[in-house]
């Protein structure tokens, strides 16, 4: 704090609390504990130490989560069977703070329209889009004809984000509604499960704004449709596997990030005539 001029600890008759400063830099200071654990353990692995499992802490946003990250999870398995996968499924801001953070070695996300790669290592894989989702009994469903983004913002709206967090989990309706000058519609319902998601669109007329892929998974499929609009529900966007520069990747996660790409590869080979 005297080095730098910056209160990080309020103190009080009662006690010691974080200033809004000290809040802020815990992160950072999380982060640098989190790397230098990381760090002991990699030491204690080459020194022939077999204390702790080896794992890879992996974060996944919507679309991969429906089938390139199931699909490579059986052949990860098999080439690494002492390494556990920890799963985080969440919305790509938060998994970027989570890779930043040092909390998330990979994440396999979609890049929001506003990301920053200056201390990001990123291999894009594909690129996807997006539709607006409802149930086939939803009137806009049942129109007959597109729809206009203004008949959109009429409508309630469900969003999968963090519900801690709302000024992030509305981001997709930022980007749909603000482009086109439209006032944002009501979310009446944030949820952290895609699932979940399927579930509130299949019983209620709301709306969400889903990956076009979705629609054709197994659990989704003939539940959901996409409504027709007079333009696009966003502009394409690019999923890719992100870890953080600055971090040496373990094997494992070196391994995996390499079959994400094959996986891409090999599915788009299987679509040339």
């Amino acid at each position: 704090e005297q080095q730098h001029g910056i209160a990080l600890l309020e103190r009080r008759g009662k006690g010691v609390t974080l200033t809004a400063d000290g809040v802020a830099f815990l992160r950072h200071a999380q982060a640098v504990i989190l790397e230098a654990d990381r760090a002991e353990a990699w030491l204690k692995a080459a020194a022939g130490s077999t204390s702790g499992a080896a794992a890879v802490a992996l974060g996944v946003s919507i679309e991969p989560s429906l089938q390139l990250v199931p699909a490579v999870l059986d052949d990860f398995r098999r080439t690494q069977p002492d390494v556990a996968l920890r799963l985080t499924q969440g919305v790509a801001s938060a998994l970027l703070a989570g890779v930043r953070e040092n909390r998330l070695e990979l994440a396999v996300t979609r890049l929001p329209p506003d990301f920053e790669d200056r201390d990001l290592a990123v291999l894009p894989l594909f690129e996807s889009e997006s539709v607006v989702a409802a149930r086939p009994a939803h009137p806009l469903a049942a129109a007959g004809r597109t729809i206009t983004t203004a008949e959109l913002s009429a409508w309630e709206w469900a969003v999968v984000g963090d519900a801690s967090q709302p000024a992030e989990s509305d981001a997709s309706i930022r980007e749909l509604f603000d482009a086109h000058a439209q006032p944002r519609p009501r979310i009446v319902a944030v949820t952290d499960s895609m699932f979940e998601l399927v579930s509130m669109l299949g019983s209620a007329n709301l709306l969400a704004r889903l990956p076009a892929a979705a629609l054709a998974h197994p659990l989704v499929q003939g539940r959901l449709v996409a409504i027709p609009l007079d333009r696009p529900a966003s502009p394409r966007y690019t999923v890719a596997v992100v870890h953080k520069a600055s971090r040496a990747l373990s094997p494992a996660a070196r391994t995996l990030a390499a079959m994400l790409g094959s996986m891409v590869r090999s599915r788009a080979g299987a679509h040339v005539v």
